[in-house]
């Protein structure tokens, strides 16, 4: 290649990187677009961009020309094989000929076609992010040096893209907390209007009685006995006050959420870190000047709560310890865990409390005692109730090193099963509404100490009912679907002589949905869906999906009770679950005529049932990939660029990366992957070629092109229904099975 032509290589890469950036920040889709341009720019066929994993582990990340069962197990150990000793080096490395390099193999015999390869680092500011590989020259020439140069600059941009896609992401879990924490903040705000409104009104009618009593205590003619009465009052209005006054205290601790329904699983440093970074701690330390250490254990054990309450304790108890420090101190905090609690422990070198306020510091009644110091003992008390609230302890003693509180969060693996779970029903409750467009839904399980359904996630409901909900099974429409073990589809609730309890003004359909969740056939809970926004029944496609997703839920639940998820991939699983909740929350293409046409084609294929459950919940995933790519590209009403139609066709692979934690089914993620695929062969990503493509792609790629075909698209107007069959059915054997479009011409016609 002429030097010419190596400059406007390299200059095209780099634009094409760039337009990447602004384009999309999904993993998946820079990787496989990264991937794509070191193909095309190498004319080579085989590749794969592996990235370093929080456990130090490069993990496959895009591939070409690799099975699929390799790219989900592929790990390799820096400084193992080719690519991990490319990776501890971080230097590039060009092999022409595999055969004249010593000590160096490439994985067996016949699994690629030329001995040359390329292998190059990607990295950030020296820090290694991950490697490419490129083997196989179509027409089986040797690499060339121009060809490395190509690969490393292609990687150095790699880079910028990889970490402004980190960035973004973290940006992203940043906004997710934060829109959670401002939820809680809003409902706390509320609840506070409406309790000081009720406390007002509570405290002004034991003061008035106090008041008129005392009026007639200053009058020196009242009897003995009158005198007796009116202290009497007073004496019992003055209680009623101090009841007050503890229920004005406990105010904070306002269980408005039931505790199973808000605990998660949290990382102990973070939160420590959220708490001494806020401003009222940040002043303290300021204005007193005083600094604060951390040191956190490396294995520390993640805590069980919810996150708003801990970080208050943390900062009612900071703010109460301050009071006692000194200009220049050193409050220090450590964490750990010990035997089976997580221990932190807050210390303050050579500094105490007075003996005469150590032992009445965490006590309520001395909330109030002295004027001074009301506000440092309300801190302590209200942080003593928060850390007793999630099962901890703590406790504040003076020792001769210095001042020492100590806090003890038990470690049981039930409480980090029930949260996990609870968070799991949550997040998946949420897909399944957003999904389904419902306004109420409910998730119950089986409590394992009674026996009964208690409801563990809700949207729509009434907190008092929420909490109180318990039912044996047998009991109600929700028993009896446990107490069967099968799913219970009503149309009209009236005319449904099971149901004792008829529609009421809460619900806005006669309709409902309800399924068992099953582990080994064992009922563990049930999923009830009502109100529809649209005011329709449910049916028969709603069964299908809804039986799926409660596929999926009992699938993380087992995994949850068998101890089998992992710290890090449970994370991986919940933020896999907030993403998908955002797309679908996004997504501008929602058609239930698609799915409609879906149903109606595998059913005149004659298809399964579980291919026909897994073809409705695919057509509600399919195309959730386009979220992950910028709107001035979906939505540009002119001719695509080439680089716009690269970055187009990843959404296959940013859609299959969607749900890749939570789906265990690999049919549902190579039907999303290959919707793309041509029966001729000429489709993307991988060019499969006829019954080599999943069924289930080859039914969406029919129902998606009609369903685009009659729908305005910014760049053309929709074509009539007649034209849109048309032009179908002259695709037949060329871009569609031939087998699917009869059964779409058929199905075409009840779907009106």
């Amino acid at each position: 290649m002429k030097k010419q032509d190596v400059l406007k290589e390299h200059i095209s890469i780099i634009k094409e990187v760039a337009g990447t950036i602004t384009a999309t920040d999904n993993l998946d889709s820079i990787t496989n677009l990264i991937l794509e341009m070191a193909l095309e720019s190498t004319n080579a066929s085989k590749g794969s961009i592996l990235l370093l994993d929080k456990r130090g582990n490069l993990i496959v990340q895009a591939a070409r020309g690799m099975k699929p069962e390799l790219m989900d197990n592929l790990k390799v150990k820096l400084g193992e094989k080719i690519c991990g000793k490319v990776a501890k080096e971080k230097k590039p490395l060009l092999v022409e000929n595999i055969k004249n390099v010593k000590k160096t193999k490439i994985n067996g015999p016949g699994k690629y076609k030329t001995d040359s390869f390329i292998c190059c680092p990607i990295k950030a500011k020296n820090r290694l992010l991950g490697v490419i590989n490129i083997t196989d020259k179509v027409d089986a020439a040797p690499f060339t040096e121009d060809e490395l140069d190509l690969i490393d600059i292609l990687a150095r941009q790699a880079a910028i893209s990889l970490e402004c896609s980190h960035l973004m992401s973290e940006l992203r879990s940043k906004a997710l907390e934060m829109d959670e924490s401002s939820k809680v903040l809003i409902d706390s705000d509320r609840l506070k209007t409406e309790f000081v409104a009720r406390m007002s009104h509570e405290f002004r009618t034991p003061l008035n009685s106090i008041t008129g009593a005392v009026y007639y205590l200053r009058e020196k003619e009242l009897s003995k006995a009158n005198r007796q009465e009116f202290i009497k009052i007073v004496s019992d209005e003055t209680n009623k006050l101090i009841g007050f006054l503890d229920g004005f205290l406990n105010f904070s601790l306002l269980e408005k959420e039931e505790p199973i329904l808000q605990k998660k699983v949290l990382n102990l440093k973070n939160i420590l870190q959220d708490a001494i970074m806020t401003k009222s701690i940040r002043d303290i330390l300021s204005n007193n000047n005083i600094s604060i250490k951390v040191k956190c254990a490396k294995s520390l054990s993640d805590i069980v709560g919810e996150k708003i309450r801990l970080i208050q304790s943390f900062i009612h108890l900071l703010e109460g310890i301050a009071k006692y420090t000194s200009p220049g101190d050193l409050i220090e905090v450590k964490a750990a865990n010990k035997e089976n609690n997580v221990e932190i422990k807050l210390f303050i070198k050579k500094r105490s409390i007075p003996g005469s306020e150590l032992p009445l510091i965490f006590d309520e009644r001395s909330a109030w005692s002295g004027i001074d110091s009301i506000k440092s003992k309300l801190r302590f008390y209200l942080a003593k109730k928060t850390i007793e609230l999630h099962k901890g302890t703590v406790s504040v003693s003076n020792t001769p090193a210095g001042l020492t509180a100590l806090i003890k969060f038990p470690r049981k693996l039930k409480d980090y099963h029930d949260a996990k779970i609870n968070e799991l029903s949550n997040l998946f409750l949420s897909f399944t509404a957003e999904s389904m467009n419902l306004n109420k839904c409910s998730l119950m399980l089986f409590d394992e100490s009674t026996g009964e359904l208690v409801i563990r996630s809700a949207i729509g409901f009434d907190e008092d009912i929420i909490k109180n909900t318990r039912l044996k099974s047998g009991d109600k429409i929700a028993g009896l679907v446990a107490e069967e073990n099968m799913p219970l589809l009503i149309e009209n609730i009236e005319d449904n002589p099971q149901v004792v309890k008829k529609s009421t003004s809460d619900y806005n359909t006669k309709s409902l949905l309800s399924l068992p969740i099953t582990i080994n056939n064992e009922v563990v809970g049930v999923l009830n869906l009502n109100n529809k926004a649209s005011g329709k029944p449910f049916n028969k496609k709603d069964l299908y999906f809804a039986g799926v997703i409660t596929e999926r839920i009992a699938n993380l639940i087992g995994k949850v009770k068998k101890d089998n998820f992992k710290d890090e991939e449970f994370k991986e699983t919940v933020r896999c679950l907030e993403t998908l909740i955002n797309a679908k929350r996004y997504y501008k293409k929602k058609n239930g005529k698609l799915s409609d046409l879906v149903l109606g084609i595998t059913q005149n294929m004659e298809c399964s049932e579980d291919e026909i459950k897994l073809s409705i919940y695919a057509s509600a995933l399919y195309d959730l990939g386009l979220t992950q790519i910028d709107e001035s590209i979906i939505l540009k009403d002119q001719e695509l660029s080439a680089l716009e139609q690269k970055i187009i066709k990843t959404h296959s692979f940013s859609g299959a990366g969607l749900i890749n934690r939570i789906e265990a089914d690999k049919t549902v993620k190579r039907t999303i992957l290959h919707h793309h695929e041509r029966y001729d062969g000429s489709g993307y990503p991988e060019g499969l070629k006829g019954e080599d493509i999943p069924v289930i792609s080859r039914v969406l790629a029919v129902a998606d092109t009609y369903t685009a075909l009659v729908s305005d698209r910014p760049y053309r107007k929709a074509v009539s229904r007649k034209e849109a069959i048309k032009q179908v059915i002259a695709g037949s054997g060329g871009q569609f099975d031939p087998r699917v479009v009869d059964a779409f011409t058929k199905a075409v016609k009840s779907t009106r």
